[in-house]
């Protein structure tokens, strides 16, 4: 039965190719459009979590607040803090401190203007960045206070255009002195983020920028990393707390995770392309309309062919069977093409982002059904009228 169904639902769109092809334009644009949002949405969840990624989801920056009535700092970040912080927050894996000093690197005739930062050895590492070559510190450097450092790769290139640096010395005029220090790593190119702009700045030990340069170097940021990924979020929950219980201020320091930003960011994203995906839906309820209305124009038409088949001995359930299939298979149909039409101008609103596409499987596959749904539904009316017509009021109707 539903083959023959199959086959009457060809043969009609074969006699009323215009009229069908018309009918489908409807569930072509809203297939088209839902798979289009969602995919891009898809895509451009996945460049902000990989972006995010690059930045160390386990770890949270932390930046002193300020007291607006005096205009003092909120708190001093100091190395009894940074052990207390280590000691008291659970979930806390390492206390990171990080200062900027100005100054000015020479290599040779080479000079270049830099943010020279003194961090904790493991400093890089924990911020997820990557070392193109040589090799980025260890506790030996930090503990012997080594006067060694590590160079953004906009830095090397610009004080050794000849190639390695690795090994190679460079003097840092600081506060009017100079420090002779040995390049022992180039980092790979990272886009800035909060304070470090890795490709401009040179990295030193704290211990040596304290020891050999400014005893009195205030910590400006403090790097707090989590003992996992999952941990993050509840410890930054923890650190605001330990802040206000110290200080009585919920403004004395400012706690700021990257996570938290970053799944915030993803939520918004899925919010606003479900919102956009309900408004793209409206077209297949538009299109469905117009399916019932072609059915129904199509039942009008055929009343003799209806008369005919119950004649010869067709059951509503047959001709019910005929019109039902004959909407879903032009529904379907549309789901088809807008899938690819839809799928393709993601794919284009994707690469002019210059974002890497991301498909979505599951909303193509919902699409489809919902289309095939949609002739299933609009499709009712028509079939079950057709079925009630009157075989001899049918064949008198031409």
């Amino acid at each position: 039965m539903l083959r023959e169904a199959f086959r009457l639902a060809l043969d009609s769109f074969r006699t009323n190719r215009l009229r069908s092809a018309l009918s489908l334009i409807g569930v072509v644009i809203g297939v088209a459009s839902v798979v289009t949002v969602t995919s891009i949405a898809a895509s451009g969840t996945a460049y902000i979590r990989g972006m995010y990624d690059q930045f160390a989801l386990d770890a949270i920056q932390v930046y002193p607040g300020w007291d607006r009535g005096s205009g003092q700092p909120g708190i001093v970040f100091d190395a009894a803090l940074v052990s207390d912080i280590a000691r008291e927050v659970p979930e806390v894996k390492a206390v990171l401190p990080r200062s900027s000093l100005g100054g000015e690197l020479t290599a040779g005739r080479a000079s270049a203007s830099a943010q020279i930062s003194a961090v904790a050895s493991s400093y890089i590492a924990a911020m997820g960045a990557s070392i193109e070559l040589g090799r980025s510190f260890d506790t030996s450097d930090e503990y012997r206070k080594r006067s060694v450092v590590v160079l953004g790769s906009e830095i090397a290139a610009s004080l050794f255009p000849e190639g390695d640096p690795v090994g190679k010395e460079v003097f840092a005029q600081i506060s009017g002195s100079t420090y002779r220090l040995e390049v022992i790593g180039v980092i790979a190119h990272k886009e800035a983020f909060f304070a470090d702009d890795w490709d401009r700045t040179a990295y030193i030990t704290y211990s040596y920028a304290v020891g050999k340069i400014a005893a009195d170097l205030r910590i400006e940021i403090l790097t707090v990393v989590a003992a996992s990924r999952e941990a993050t979020l509840k410890l930054g929950d923890d650190l605001e707390r330990f802040f206000l219980e110290r200080t009585g201020s919920p403004e004395s320091a400012n706690v700021i995770s990257p996570k938290k930003w970053a799944e915030s960011d993803m939520k918004v994203t899925k919010t606003i392309s479900l919102l956009l995906s309900g408004i793209a839906a409206i077209s297949l309820l538009v299109g469905g309309i117009g399916i019932m209305n072609i059915m129904l124009v199509s039942v009008t038409e055929r009343k003799r062919e209806i008369g005919i088949r119950k004649a010869l001995g067709a059951t509503p359930r047959h001709i019910r069977a005929q019109f039902l299939v004959e909407s879903s298979v032009l529904t379907m149909a549309g789901g088809i093409i807008g899938l690819a039409f839809g799928s393709g101008l993601a794919w284009i609103a994707v690469k002019s982002f210059k974002w890497s596409f991301v498909a979505s499987p599951e909303t193509a596959a919902v699409a489809f059904a919902v289309s095939a749904a949609t002739g299933i539904f609009f499709g009712l009316y028509p079939a079950a009228r057709a079925a009630k017509l009157d075989p001899v009021e049918a064949l008198a109707s031409e």
